[in-house]
């Protein structure tokens, strides 16, 4: 399949307040929401790779939990544009991803995944499924929501979702009713409670979520929207 480019519209890219980058050029990090990415040298703790850590904050900045270790992915060698790229895709990975209760434990192996596997080609897209496997079924609904937004802008990822759902509802089998799902139409995408004449992203995303799966969710409209659907550097402009 040949994914297609995401529309990039500046309206798009336009980032939160709290987000920004952090530290120096050489050991850079950035904020994502309440979460922070960044890389430090420790050779006393690994004298080949750089060291990761990744920080959750609570509502007022403070440190709330944090994830750290070797970086396996990311020796001494990359260059400083390679660093950034890095610590911005793995942040914005893991913007929506910590939970209210667990904090960051419940991504633990992601994170592992991220430091010694690293970001390259699909192993971008494999690191988000396991985020989107330990993550609530409302963090991947935003989480997807943003990527789709960040790709298309808000108008015409609706457009794109409301195609996909019609499509859904062609398809319309019994074991979707039996999953608690009845089947949809581009002006009804919401699946539970009173139906919305026109729902909102987050809404149609959330029917595509229930119908094949959180874990399968991002493939599912990757292969039918033939966008990736993850932070990849092309797409944050780093």
């Amino acid at each position: 399949m040949t994914l297609r480019s995401p529309s990039m519209r500046p309206a798009a890219l336009q980032r939160p307040v709290s987000d920004g980058w952090l530290g120096t050029r050489e050991l850079p990090g950035y904020r994502a929401g309440n979460v922070v990415a960044r890389l430090a040298d420790l050779p006393a703790v690994d004298p080949d790779h750089l060291y990761f850590n990744l920080l959750l904050l609570d509502a007022e900045g403070q440190l709330q939990d944090h994830h750290s270790g070797p970086c396996l992915s990311m020796d001494r060698r990359y260059s400083v544009d390679e660093r950034s790229r890095y610590v911005r895709v793995v942040a914005e990975l893991m913007r929506h991803a910590p939970s209210d209760d667990r904090g960051l434990s419940a991504i633990g192996q992601a994170l592992h995944f991220v430091r010694d596997r690293g970001i390259q080609g699909d192993r971008l897209l494999l690191a988000a499924q396991l985020v989107d496997e330990a993550c609530s079924e409302d963090a991947v609904v935003v989480n997807l929501a943003h990527m789709l937004t960040l790709s298309l802008g808000e108008d015409e990822a609706t457009r794109e979702l409301a195609s996909v759902l019609q499509q859904m509802a062609a398809a319309a089998t019994p074991p979707m009713r039996a999953h608690g799902i009845q089947p949809v139409t581009a002006a009804s995408a919401a699946v539970t409670g009173a139906v919305p004449d026109k729902p909102g992203l987050q809404a149609q995303v959330r029917c595509v979520v229930r119908w094949v799966g959180k874990a399968q969710a991002r493939r599912f409209l990757r292969d039918r929207i033939g966008l990736a659907l993850v932070p990849t550097p092309d797409l944050l402009g780093v």
